[in-house]
């Protein structure tokens, strides 16, 4: 049973944003220490970040892929990831207006426009994001495999999706990289301060 020192205690330590490549926990108060008018601050941000995304989902993903009916946990926090990563992108605090315009945007990036088009997009929000998040399952003809070839590919019907979770999930992971590498280039002014603007509002930083 937890007694009333530990509550207090709990209560009053930093609010934890992510586990530490070199130990313990990257808190809240990290994040307002870091100095912005020096390079050094804006790497040890990108830790952070990287850190946050890293053991939130990529590492889950890591340990549960071989396990055969792990397909719907890993495109459940595929589009908790989508979702995420489209925040950062826009520096917004949360997904706002339409949810479904934030997928579509990010499916059709130029790194995954190879693959979806506006329809498959619209598609993948549809069956795929709405149907775990509200039913807890893929809708209509939707599938989530790992033995079809194509990265995705339209059903039979036409009328939903059939995805390669695996391939599917290693792509998100490249497009997560390429961010990551991406803000800790100086010179890409507009990507860092959208970043910045949305961490500060994890962190609850508003000066």
């Amino acid at each position: 049973m937890v007694g009333r020192k530990d509550k207090v205690k709990e209560m009053e330590e930093p609010l934890r944003i992510a586990p530490s490549r070199y130990g313990g926990h990257w808190t809240i108060e990290d994040w307002k220490a870091l100095d912005f008018s020096a390079e050094k601050g804006w790497q040890r941000a990108i830790d952070i970040f990287e850190d946050r995304i890293r053991y939130r989902f990529l590492v889950v993903v890591d340990a549960i892929q071989d396990y055969e009916f792990s397909g719907f946990a890993i495109m459940a926090l595929d589009c908790l990831l989508i979702e995420t990563l489209q925040q950062f992108y826009e520096g917004v605090h949360e997904t706002s207006g339409q949810p479904r315009d934030y997928f579509k945007r990010f499916l059709t990036q130029p790194a995954l426009r190879k693959y979806f088009d506006g329809k498959m997009a619209e598609c993948f929000y549809t069956h795929i994001r709405c149907g775990v998040l509200h039913q807890a399952e893929i809708k209509g003809s939707s599938r989530i495999r790992i033995d079809t070839p194509a990265l995705v590919r339209w059903a039979d019907d036409r009328r939903g999706l059939v995805i390669n979770r695996k391939r599917f999930h290693q792509k998100l992971v490249e497009v997560f990289e390429n961010y990551v590498a991406q803000l800790r280039d100086p010179t890409n002014q507009d990507p860092r301060a959208k970043f910045r603007d949305k961490m500060d509002a994890i962190c609850r930083e508003t000066s």
